[in-house]
């Protein structure tokens, strides 16, 4: 593919972050049922200007537009038979995952924003955004080939499903309005784990997982030094990059608490959650990709 239309694919992938970013604007301004039907708002393509509706409104149309341009650009790689079988899967994928948004996108609305399916719509809108990043990449030429040390890959993996498995305790969190269930920091409730039950157990487990992330990311990048990476090379870079993303979202997190959940900091406890997954992803990315490169230099030696 052209470089014009990897830039244009690049666009597409920096607007599904924006779009999921804004989605916790939705919500933070308790805007997800502020057009109270679907597809329409009102019973009206264009409703009437509220600050709130407004929120929910622009949501729709962004993620329309995103629809779009997804089938147009992912359609044209489905099609492009020159082009690897995975990346033409992957292309696949896509087209399923944005299904599955639509879908409950909707059941979000009709719903009443019934918590299980607030939480989906979160980790299906993740997994587009891996999905469409991945894809991304695949479509780049090549780089220099790195050395992927054995054993990198199932660590990367580790760090990958430690990630999610955070991603999804938060939209639990969100969704159960368990935000504010423990007021207090760092202990809850004058306890550090008071209970694992109901939305303070949520939040408790919330917080617990945001502690194993940073031990994890941390000891992702000790192991990359210890295997004696260059301290330059894109992994090792993006791993520096993690450590700042998570003590980052921690920040915010425990801002959120002190200061009860203020619309801002929200979305952007959402937007750091959404790149985190975007540079976990990416390091994946590398990691597999170069190791499936080593395996056939060396098969051919």
């Amino acid at each position: 593919m052209s470089s014009t239309f990897i830039r244009f694919h690049s666009y597409l992938c920096i607007t599904v972050l924006v779009l999921i970013a804004l989605g916790g604007s939705v919500r933070a301004m308790n805007a997800g049922l502020a057009c109270p039907d679907w597809p329409l708002c009102f019973g009206q393509y264009v409703p009437d200007y509220h600050p709130q509706v407004y929120f929910e409104f622009i949501h729709r149309v962004l993620a329309g537009a995103v629809g779009l341009v997804t089938v147009y650009l992912n359609g044209r790689i489905l099609f492009n038979k020159s082009l690897k079988k995975s990346i033409r899967v992957l292309a696949g994928i896509s087209f399923l995952l944005l299904a599955s948004q639509v879908v409950l996108g909707g059941l979000t609305v009709l719903k009443l924003l019934q918590s299980s399916i607030v939480t989906l719509h979160l980790v299906f809108g993740l997994g587009f955004l891996s999905t469409l990043l991945w894809i991304n990449l695949s479509l780049r030429p090549v780089g220099e080939e790195m050395k992927i040390p054995n054993g990198l890959r199932l660590v990367s993996l580790v760090v990958l499903v430690t990630v999610v498995v955070q991603i999804v305790l938060g939209g639990t969190v969100a969704s159960n309005y368990a935000g504010m269930a423990c007021p207090d920091f760092p202990l809850c409730n004058g306890q550090f784990i008071p209970t694992l039950k109901g939305g303070v157990g949520l939040h408790v487990l919330h917080r617990l997982g945001a502690y194993l992330t940073l031990v994890v990311v941390v000891g992702f990048y000790v192991l990359l030094r210890g295997w004696d990476l260059d301290t330059n090379n894109k992994i090792t870079k993006v791993a520096r990059s993690l450590i700042t993303l998570v003590l980052i979202q921690a920040a915010l997190g425990i801002a959120n608490i002190k200061f009860y959940l203020p619309a801002l900091i929200t979305v952007l406890h959402t937007a750091v959650a959404a790149t985190i997954v975007a540079s976990v992803v990416y390091v994946v990315f590398l990691i597999w990709t170069n190791a499936a490169r080593n395996k056939i230099l060396s098969d051919t030696q």
